[in-house]
């Protein structure tokens, strides 16, 4: 027997206690009676310890477990013969007749080479080529 059954019986019969000794104390069975603070006392324990065997038995019951699924082997008849192959068919196609040759374009003539003018030569100076041109600096605006 799984131990989460022992546990849920245990809750069941502490509730009934509790319920009887709360019906002993509010005087429902006659002949019998119970002080009101042995009674509350009776009940309080009692319903606590059905609670706490309740909830131990629902903690200790099994987890549900997937089942493994294995492949299945494989089957021991042997595969299909290969498709035998169709013989090719021979498709002929119409002939078109040859395209019209191509008028031959004249050679376009020779064009002369222009050659640009020389450029006059300017001297460099030695400062400007050594200092690149500085950004201006802004300036920051003071905090109010």
């Amino acid at each position: 027997m799984r131990s989460d059954y022992g546990l849920y019986s245990v809750a069941i019969i502490c509730f009934i206690i509790a319920i009887i000794a709360y019906a002993l104390m509010a005087n429902l069975i006659s002949g019998y009676t119970l002080d009101w603070a042995q009674g509350i006392t009776v009940t309080v324990i009692f319903f606590a310890l059905g609670v706490i065997s309740a909830a131990v038995g629902y903690s200790a019951r099994p987890k549900a477990v997937m089942p493994k699924v294995e492949p299945k082997p494989a089957p021991a008849t042997p595969p299909p013969p290969p498709p035998t192959p169709l013989p090719p068919v021979e498709e002929v196609a119409p002939e078109l007749p040859p395209p019209p040759p191509a008028p031959e374009m004249p050679a376009p003539a020779p064009t002369p080479a222009v050659t640009p003018p020389p450029e006059p030569k300017q001297p460099v100076k030695a400062a400007e080529e050594e200092k690149p041109k500085e950004k201006p600096v802004r300036r920051r605006r003071k905090k109010a």
